[in-house]
This record gives structure tokens, sequence and C-alpha cells, in this order.
């Protein structure tokens, strides 16, 4: 859903390095990636099924995407795409890329969702590296109503969980000052690692889960919340994501569900001539 600490370039040449002619190199590897696949060819994914009455389908990349393939994604029955504004690499900082990206969504006619992979490690506290995404939104004219902060790959943390609680609710509480809606994407198993099972992060805290077997379609599990337990403050899921490197319109993403009829409407993107982002995927509780 999705994806740290190490640089984009540095991990794309230890890919590269001395890999045989006949294995296919992703068009991007995030090191933040809850599992690192390093050698998977992305398959094209399945379509989407049309008897899920109950949940509806997105997807959630980290690079820029035209509006053509949007337009293709679109068509190919997914309604939102969350967008990853925030890149872990180095220090951390704002990722401009997603700002492209949910404009050209918009033209597209799809729903914008945006995450945020933090850097626990850097010097900015995690409430800084919010402001850095709400900063560099506003000055080129998007409104973003609801940020996702990922919480995964328990070795990209400190040790300590309650210095992983105390960056992690800096970040919750400047996001309740802006008037954001939150979630978490995180696992019962990066969860419990990172936070030792945090379960006061508050009940409006909406929860994106990822639950996959490995990259690509043998990796997939049920497109549904049936394997859902609950953990930390959550009982009911908002979001899964159960499919991991996969090709959709020629693009490397994961893909995921959510609750159909729990969205607001891609029209709903523009008001007063701007375009606001998030707050699509309303959640269940």
């Amino acid at each position: 859903m999705l994806l740290k600490s190490l640089a984009l370039a540095s991990v794309l040449a230890v890919l590269c390095h001395a890999q045989p002619t006949n294995v296919k190199i992703l068009p991007f590897v995030d090191s933040s990636l809850p599992i690192k696949f390093r050698e998977i060819i992305a398959e094209a994914a399945p379509k989407v099924p049309s008897n899920l009455a109950s949940y509806a389908f997105a997807i959630d990349l980290s690079v820029p995407v035209s509006t053509s393939q949007l337009q293709c994604i679109k068509q190919a029955g997914y309604s939102v795409a969350f967008v990853r504004a925030y890149n872990p690499a180095g220090q951390g900082s704002f990722d401009a890329n997603a700002c492209t990206t949910i404009q050209n969504a918009y033209y597209a006619g799809l729903g914008t969702e945006v995450y945020m992979t933090p850097q626990p490690a850097s010097a900015k506290q995690g409430y800084q590296q919010l402001d850095e995404i709400y900063q560099g939104f506003t000055a080129r004219g998007i409104t973003i109503r609801a940020i996702w902060i990922q919480v995964t790959s328990p070795t990209n943390w400190p040790s300590n969980a309650n210095t992983n609680v105390n960056f992690i609710n800096s970040i919750l509480s400047r996001a309740r000052q802006y008037g954001m809606t939150v979630g978490i994407y995180t696992s019962y198993y990066d969860w419990n690692q990172i936070t030792n099972g945090w379960s006061s992060v508050g009940s409006d805290v909406l929860l994106w889960y990822w639950n996959v077997l490995g990259g690509g379609v043998n990796g997939e599990t049920p497109a549904t919340f049936t394997d859902f337990r609950p953990f930390g403050c959550w009982s009911v899921p908002s979001v899964k994501q159960f499919a991991q490197v996969e090709q959709v319109c020629q693009i490397t993403v994961n893909r995921d569900v959510y609750a159909a009829g729990s969205m607001l409407k891609a029209s709903d993107a523009v008001e007063d001539g701007k375009i606001y982002a998030g707050g699509f995927v309303t959640g269940n509780q």
C-alpha cells in the first residue's frame, strides 16, 4: 500500500550490480516496502472482479504517473490512487511529484489519498515532516484533507517503542491541528514490533493494513477484510493492501480494497477552483 532510509539511487545501484541479463529489474524499488522484492518480475495484475459489490478497488504508488496512465487505471476498475507525498531518503523530504500525480488523477476522474513514508531516524520531528507536506501542497494550490502514515519495516525504526510512539503521535497531533483525517498504514506484526501494540492512538484514526504472502500475483491474499484480526485500537479496518508489485496499465503498483460507499466522488476533488486531496476513503468507523 505500499512505501525507508536508503536513497532510491543507492537501492537501484545495488539491484543493478551483477544481475543476470534475464532478470527484469522493477522500474522502481522502494526500500520501505514491507517485503523486499529484489528480483521479482512485476506481472500484470488480474482484472478487478465485478462481483464484489461491498468493496471498491484502489492502487498505491510512489512514482509520478501521467493523466493517460491514470485514465487507464480508472478504466481498469479502480476508483482511488494512494499517492506518496513524503520520501524517506536521507533526512526525508516532501515529494513534489505527488502534486502532479494528484492533479493528473483529478483530470482522469480518480479520487486521491495521500500517504507519507516518514523518516523516524531524521533530525526532523514527525510533525516537522508533516509540515513539509502541508506547506508543499499549499504552495502548489492543493488542499490536503487527510493523511495516511506508513508504519512498517521495523528495522527502519528505533528499537525503543516509546520513542516511536512519540514520533507517530507528533504527526497525529499536527494533522489534527490542520483538521485532517488521519490513518495508519501498517500490519499486526509491524505495529506490535514498532509501537509495542500501542492501543491509545485514538478512535478517530483509520486503519489501512497490509497482508500479502509475497510479491506478484501468487502472493495475493483475498481482496476482502476476512483475514483481519483486531490489534492496537482497531477492531475494524478501512483499507486493505492485498497485493504488491504488480502491473496495472504498465505501471508497477500495489493493490488495495476498501469498503464501497465509504468514499467521496472524484468530482469532490475541486472546490472554489482548488484541488483537494484525501478524504475520499472515509472508513467504516
